[in-house]
């Protein structure tokens, strides 16, 4: 029995090899990726699409999602099915199925860097803003460190809570969605790389269920949406917005992202912004210090008001509630992800944040 491949199959399977190869092209040339492909194509590219998306109030990313892993599950048991009602086909259904997925995969590979990929490879934001990112004393975080408690006890003083004394977002959560853009809006004014105006940042509307995941949002590039998980503690929404912002404008590695949804929550003029910009902030800066000076990180800790103490500590206990394997499973896919778009340290680059907060603090 001969087996044949279309001209359909080649090309979407080529497009594999052809977006690696584009991809290590943009690794080499980071300058070339910066002015042509970031600050260019990629601006014309989400700017197109997020004018389409934004005009439905829902996420089509979810609805994709959600679409597209039923089309799996069903090629799938369709292809069981074949196999074993079929047992003198077997192998042209086997071979049929894994031109199938390569060709999937070719397509979407290729479209993710083309739509939004490509952006791993651009100048590294802290030669881009010039800031001084070096090796620092366990003093010198210290400092920031209580800097940045100074600012949060100072700011939740003037937040609104529940019974429980946890942040109560005085807004509605849709309208903190809808002003998250003024905080990149003044920040743009001294960062102009920072400036753009695309869609509207949407919650899922399967936020509960998506907890079970570990993940608090996410851009999706063939849409160009930013989707929020919208169920998470009051206290961190703020931040995690501008953060999947931050993607959307073109920064794709998560500590850059970080430090810029940090610039844009201090920035923006609603209090629980800043609040959430500052809090995310120190968590991750109290984190590394009780990593290189626990006895430091204890002193510390118990100079942040009760307020601040109880929206770290519920955040904390929060997540735990939705911890399990399905958390597991979703974190060592995020994890290999992360490495596969050259972040070597994987979800440890997300604490990497920190030596851009030291670096914006030596600055000032």
């Amino acid at each position: 029995m001969k087996f044949s491949l279309s001209r359909k199959q080649l090309f979407l399977i080529l497009l594999l090899p052809i977006g690696i190869s584009l991809t290590q092209l943009c690794r080499v040339y980071p300058n070339f990726t910066e002015r042509f492909y970031s600050l260019f194509i990629y601006k014309i590219i989400v700017t197109t699409i997020s004018s389409i998306t934004d005009f439905f109030p829902f996420s089509l990313a979810e609805c994709i999602i959600i679409s597209f892993s039923a089309f799996v599950l069903l090629y799938i048991s369709k292809t069981i099915f074949s196999l074993l009602r079929h047992k003198n086909k077997r192998k042209r259904i086997l071979k049929n199925m894994l031109l199938n997925a390569l060709a999937i995969s070719g397509l979407i590979y290729f479209s993710f860097q083309l739509l939004w990929g490509f952006n791993y490879q651009r100048l590294p934001l802290a030669k881009t803003l010039k800031l001084d990112v070096h090796n620092s004393t366990t003093n010198e975080l210290a400092l920031l460190c209580k800097d940045l408690i100074t600012s949060s006890n100072t700011l939740r003083e003037k937040i609104s809570q529940n019974k429980n004394g946890i942040m109560k977002l005085s807004n509605n959560k849709k309208a903190i969605l809808e002003t998250a853009h003024l905080g990149y809006d003044k920040a743009s004014l001294q960062f102009v790389i920072l400036k753009g105006t695309y869609g509207a940042p949407k919650g899922i509307l399967f936020s509960h269920q998506m907890c079970y995941t570990g993940i608090t949002g996410f851009y999706f590039p063939f849409t160009s949406e930013i989707n929020i998980n919208i169920a998470e503690p009051d206290s961190y929404l703020p931040f995690t917005i501008s953060h999947e912002m931050a993607h959307q404008i073109g920064f794709a590695k998560e500590d850059e992202a970080n430090f810029i949804a940090y610039i844009a929550c201090i920035n923006n003029p609603d209090i629980n912004f800043k609040y959430s910009g500052t809090l995310a902030a120190l968590t991750y800066s109290l984190g590394s210090l009780r990593q290189y000076d626990p006895q430091k990180y204890k002193e510390l800790i118990s100079v942040c008001s009760k307020g601040v103490l109880n929206d770290m500590l519920y955040n904390e206990n929060f997540w735990k509630n939705y911890s399990g394997r399905i958390e597991k499973i979703s974190e060592g896919i995020n994890d290999t992800y992360l490495k596969s778009a050259s972040q070597r340290s994987g979800l440890k680059s997300y604490s990497a944040m920190v030596d851009l907060l030291l670096a914006n603090y030596r600055k000032k």
